[in-house]
């Protein structure tokens, strides 16, 4: 996102879910805007991910990582993330 125009917001969310995120970006060393902005790209990611395989037959493997991804907490599908994504930008390199 370094070369797009950022766009502030305002927004209202859980006390609860604040102190979260707040804790979560401190343990990553990120500012809680770098926090936020990761989860949503990665959320958004995700659900691209999912709705291009909607109504195409994917093989055994394929439905495992799935099912795999979706009985892993925040942080292992964070990393899980990350390391196809480096996966993927080595592979067209």
């Amino acid at each position: 996102m370094s070369d797009e125009r950022r766009v502030p917001i305002t927004l209202r969310m859980p006390r609860a879910l604040l102190d979260n995120l707040k804790a979560q970006a401190d343990l990553r060393s990120h500012s809680m805007n770098a926090e936020i902005v990761q989860r949503l790209e990665e959320s958004i990611h995700l659900s691209h991910s999912a709705h291009a395989l909607e109504g195409e037959d994917i093989t055994d493997a394929e439905r495992a990582v799935v099912q795999s991804m979706r009985n892993m907490n925040d942080t292992q599908r964070r990393a899980l993330v990350i390391l196809v994504n480096s996966l993927s930008s080595s592979e067209s390199d």
